[in-house]
């Protein structure tokens, strides 16, 4: 699942890049006997004034990027290289789809869909294009180069991100509350799904209502493929990781296939189909896209849910621009009871068989790898990630790098950052972690900048709980997990048919067991989803995946 990287290195020691770099372009090159599969029709763009084009398309939904940015523009100057970018708009699967079907690709894709592009000869091989033009990208994704490669030996996908220096504790998946919430409760223990859905239902009946809105309790998101949303907490509360559909025994080996689980999944939407009677979820999460769930976590009403952190943040900022900051949530890492130890931190890994991709509609794959081994430079970085110092950042005396809080006013409001970045460009290759003096690739995760961050009721927050930081409140990853993350394994064709299945067969029964009338109704919906489910092969899927973890526990 993909993430927003702030990316820096040592400005002094930056040597600026001059690259002539050829835009990629119409009828498709190909390398290493992969068949072009297209029609010829990739997009084009005639040079001008010395500059060439790429057309870029990410697969993730965003404000549209404007044709010219502040550090987009310092970029072109640099590279005589302009990158167009088009984002996702509408169902990521049909454009996948219409894409494939079509054999129209860009010259550079950004996906999680790689393995279906992959099956199309869609993309080009990358490993020989980086040994020979990229040596930014070969020092970084280096160590983990064998990690990289698909089934046929090929290396056709870069990560946003590969882990440099000392990892960063970073939270993405939790429970979130809203800070008023907390403080309303007398800053309570929460370690338990049931403790913390009472804590929202008092509060739900002393506030009814919030800025003249009905106060929604538990907002959930199933739009598309984030309805992620609802079938995977209960593995969090079951005390697994970020895993997906089974949970994994790193110290034997043994993986268990909790969808169909009783005491796991069925659990968890039992209790769901109770707090929707009690009117704590919203009516309308079932009919929801993904930009009005957003719109009502904007609007501060919303007192918790269950979600990654990268895929409403934007939320945040706009209630932080609001000045509803007392509305902003807080990450709370909750089991099912205490018997369970909760595991919500990653482990330092790379998001494997997704990423940046170079298509084979590409004429010039050379001059695409040295832009992106250029995005992933000391320079590339620290630009696209910081911006310049001395105007986006500033550099103290001691060499730590920090915002003023004149600069983190401006970048406060989302149109700022949209006209300096594009709110485009971490989905580059690069690093993640702490550099060699200290400071961290990720801007959002220097800690000056997550102290700056807090204000008082953070800090009444984090005091009422004895820590400093809220990364505090959470287990640090269980690093005997080498094999993590479960999903990035590539599967053969019977294991993708599975998950397909699956995906199917989860947009229909969940939401039906929360929405169920009654206690029996609720029974009947499970009792058919766990029957529909169990016609699939599911002991073939969990034997091959045993089979992968096993691999990587031995050889990583």
């Amino acid at each position: 699942m993909n993430k927003k990287r702030a990316l820096t290195l040592i400005v002094s020691t930056m040597l600026i890049l001059s690259m002539a770099l050829a835009g990629c372009s119409g009828s498709g090159g190909n390398a290493d006997g992969h068949a072009n599969g297209t029609n010829g029709n990739a997009k084009q763009d005639a040079v001008k004034d010395g500059v060439k084009t790429f057309h870029y398309f990410v697969f993730d939904p965003g404000d549209n990027v404007p044709e010219h940015t502040k550090i987009g523009d310092i970029f072109e100057e640099k590279t005589s290289v302009k990158i167009k970018y088009e984002r996702l708009v509408g169902e990521k699967e049909q454009k996948v789809g219409v894409m494939i079907a079509g054999g129209d690709y860009p010259d550079l894709i950004n996906t999680d869909q790689t393995v279906k592009f992959i099956d199309a000869n869609a993309l080009l091989p990358l490993e020989d294009l980086i040994e020979e033009h990229a040596p930014n990208i070969k020092r970084i994704y280096g160590p983990y180069w064998e990690r990289l490669k698909a089934n046929d030996g090929h290396i056709y996908a870069l990560p946003q991100v590969a882990p440099t220096g000392t990892p960063s504790k970073g939270i993405s998946a939790a429970f979130w509350i809203q800070k008023e919430v907390l403080k309303d409760a007398g800053f309570p223990k929460i370690t338990t799904f049931d403790q913390y859905v009472d804590v929202l239902k008092a509060y739900y009946k002393k506030y009814p209502q919030i800025d003249g809105a009905d106060t929604i309790p538990f907002e959930i998101l199933t739009y598309d493929n984030r309805n992620f949303t609802l079938t995977t907490p209960m593995q969090f509360l079951a005390g697994g990781p970020n895993d997906s559909r089974a949970l994994v025994d790193p110290i034997n080996n043994k993986l268990s296939f909790y969808q169909t689980d009783e005491n796991i999944t069925k659990r968890y939407y039992a209790k769901l189909n109770e707090m929707y009677h009690e009117g704590m979820i919203d009516k309308e999460a079932f009919v929801a896209n993904y930009e009005q769930y957003l719109a009502k976590l904007s609007s501060g009403r919303v007192l918790g849910m269950f979600d990654q952190k990268w895929q409403f943040q934007a939320a945040m900022d706009s209630l932080k621009q609001q000045g509803k900051t007392n509305r902003i949530m807080v990450p709370l890492q909750l089991t099912f009871d205490e018997s369970f130890k909760p595991d919500y931190l990653d482990v330092p890994s790379l998001n494997y068989n997704q990423g940046f991709s170079i298509t084979v509609n590409c004429k010039d794959p050379v001059g695409a790898i040295k832009y992106a081994d250029y995005m992933a430079s000391d320079e590339g970085q620290i630009l696209r990630n910081w911006g310049v110092a001395g105007e986006d950042f500033t550099i103290s005396d001691e060499g730590r790098f920090y915002r003023t809080e004149e600069q983190r006013e401006f970048f406060s409001d989302p149109k700022n950052g949209l006209k300096t970045f594009g709110n485009i460009l971490w989905f580059w290759p690069g690093s993640s972690g702490t550099m060699p003096d200290g400071n961290n690739y990720e801007q959002y995760r220097q800690p000056e900048e997550i102290a700056a961050g807090y204000d008082e009721l953070d800090k009444e927050i984090l005091n009422a709980y004895s820590v400093t930081t809220y990364e505090e409140l959470f287990d640090g990853p269980n690093m005997a997990r080498k094999y993590f993350p479960l999903w990035s394994i590539e599967l053969s064709e019977e294991g993708k048919v599975f998950n397909q299945k699956l995906d199917d067969i989860n947009k229909k029964y969940p939401p039906q067991m929360v929405v169920a009338k009654s206690k029996a109704e609720f029974e009947k919906y499970w009792n058919e989803y766990v029957a529909t489910v169990n016609k699939l092969d599911v002991q073939g899927w969990l034997d091959e995946l045993t089979e992968k973890v096993i691999d990587r526990q031995t050889n990583w």
